[in-house]
């Protein structure tokens, strides 16, 4: 807890373990990194929700786990893990230097597209367009990774002087509304958020990105803090969860009908067979 205050991180939830949850192989206590995610994750009060934390609530329950949620800036969640200070991240793309000390669940999809402030009738067909034709700035949160073709854009983007880091998304949005950045890269859940305030009713373009493949979006589960056979229980709570097509109602509370069908699009199978892997090498 020493630690935790130094750092300046936040406990704010503690989710205890549901009645009639299945006692499974559990730390005491699974502390779960949080950081701004849009409608996946966001601080209401002293509190945590969003369509993210909603699945970890749903994985633990499965699980039969309790876990605390820890709100960190975005770039600092896989320093934590890590470090093992923290046993759980949600939200997250998979990538390969990441599976040194943690295994990969993956419950959803995410799809990158190109958001815009309206300030001109100009329309662009993607981000190559607007990185070939435009004079904007594009604002990005830090901690966030790309498809390799986006970032090969955002590298000529940064070259020219038009691409800038923040910490995160309110900051983006709040510096597009002032001028001072004329758009973002943001996934569904993250744009929805802003699409549905007042200050940015029709001011906002969306732009699906044909540079941008659909991606998983899922957990990490550490392997520095918790032992195989609690990351299995995990791992058969997420396959669980795939089999019963839960995250589709849970994402139902925050998104529209075609927004839940674009996340989807692809179905369940490729989410059970990543699983499956995870499940293969954690067999003793």
């Amino acid at each position: 807890m020493v630690f935790l205050r130094q750092l300046g991180m936040s406990i704010v939830c503690c989710l205890p373990l549901l009645a009639g949850a299945a006692a499974g192989d559990c730390p005491a206590m699974t502390r779960v990194g949080v950081s701004d995610l849009g409608l996946s994750a966001y601080r209401d009060g002293d509190k945590v929700a969003g369509a993210a934390v909603d699945i970890v609530k749903e994985v633990a329950r499965r699980a039969g786990c309790k876990v605390k949620f820890i709100w960190l800036p975005r770039q600092r969640l896989f320093v934590e893990m890590e470090a093992g200070r923290i046993d759980m991240t949600m939200g997250a793309v998979h990538l390969p230097e990441r599976d040194a000390y943690a295994s990969y669940l993956p419950y959803a999809y995410l799809q990158y597209d190109l958001v815009l402030f309206r300030r001109d009738d100009r329309q662009y067909t993607g981000l190559a367009d607007f990185v070939a034709h435009g004079t904007g700035r594009l604002n990005i949160t830090r901690g966030i990774r790309y498809d390799p073709a986006i970032e090969t854009l955002l590298g000529r983007l940064a070259s020219t002087g038009r691409l800038e880091s923040v910490s995160d998304f309110d900051t983006v949005f709040n510096k597009m509304e002032l001028g001072r950045a004329d758009g973002t890269l943001a996934s569904p859940p993250i744009y929805t958020k802003f699409l549905r305030m007042e200050r940015f009713r029709g001011q906002l373009e969306v732009i699906p990105l044909p540079e941008a493949e659909s991606q998983f979006t899922g957990i990490y589960v550490s392997r520095r803090s918790l032992s195989a056979s609690e990351r299995r229980n995990y791992a058969m709570a997420v396959k669980s969860l795939i089999a019963d097509q839960a995250a589709l109602p849970i994402y139902s509370r925050y998104f529209d009908e075609a927004t839940v069908k674009r996340l989807f699009r692809l179905g369940q199978a490729p989410l059970a067979a990543a699983v499956a892997a995870m499940l293969a090498s954690t067999e003793p």
